[in-house]
């Protein structure tokens, strides 16, 4: 296991090819490129991109876009919304594919307001397995992420969509914050996920569900480390927090490191 870090944590003070020398000077060798917008899914925009994390040995292990500009109407009724969408999935994709990501970090529709989710899993399956096949062609791993505000928003989406898709290239990544602000236990989610588990957002938080960076709250990452390992887990976690949880840089590079006393030196 490998921790690093979210461009998304330095938003929106720094645009996200601005953070990465910022990351370099952290001596953080891994990251998560959130996409910011649409000018940022150019090839040119990723190529220069690519060769400034190279010039810091920065590697990508996975990228996030904007999933609202287009990830809902990949499932939509219509099959004209659903190509326009698919030209976008493609251009995410070859951005990932340029940046070397072996993820691709799906939100998926969101939940209407103050609504249950009511989702018809064999409807969307085929959908699913098109997004997955199609990321598989770029060599990168279709990861549907849990977030409170969107379909996967409960431990058992992961089950339903495994039971309905044919797709190989299904998995998913686990966000811990995302598991509290949706009521529900993060471990809840990593059962579901299993074997398909292939990525991981940390981030801590107290009792009254205030964020906070690693270490500063009161999440059991020494459980999660064990609760990892048991499924021979073996890929990066990603600290993601948003920029009002800490003060200065000096804070996140400390809470790195004890995230990495934990996953990368615990035993």
């Amino acid at each position: 296991m490998e921790v690093g870090i979210s461009t998304a944590c330095f938003y929106p003070d720094y645009l996200t090819e601005e953070t990465i020398p910022i990351i370099g000077n952290m001596g953080i060798k891994k990251v998560e490129v959130f996409l910011e917008s649409y000018s940022e899914y150019d090839e040119d925009f990723c190529k220069e991109m690519k060769d400034n994390l190279d010039k810091y040995e920065i590697e990508v292990n996975s990228i996030h876009a904007i999933g609202t500009q287009f990830e809902p109407q990949l499932f939509s009724a219509t099959s004209r919304q659903r190509k326009d969408a698919s030209k976008m999935l493609l251009k995410v994709l070859k951005a990932a594919k340029i940046l070397g990501s072996k993820i691709y970090v799906f939100h998926g529709p969101a939940l209407k307001k103050d609504t249950l989710p009511n989702i018809d899993f064999e409807k969307i399956a085929k959908y699913t397995d098109y997004i997955a096949d199609t990321s598989g062609e770029y060599g990168v791993k279709f990861s549907w992420e849990n977030v409170y505000w969107c379909w996967f928003s409960y431990p058992e989406f992961a089950t339903s969509i495994k039971q309905v898709t044919n797709s190989k290239n299904i998995y998913f990544t686990l966000d811990i914050k995302q598991a509290m602000k949706s009521k529900k236990d993060p471990f809840d989610y990593l059962k579901t996920m299993e074997k398909q588990l292939t990525n991981v957002h940390l981030c801590d938080y107290d009792l009254s569900g205030e964020l906070h960076l690693p270490g500063k709250g009161n999440f059991d990452f020494r459980r999660l480390y064990k609760e990892l390992k048991n499924i021979d887990y073996r890929g990066s976690l990603i600290m993601e927090v948003y920029r009002n949880n800490y003060k200065d840089r000096k804070e996140v590079v400390e809470s790195i490191e004890y995230l990495k006393s934990i996953f990368e030196k615990y035993k």
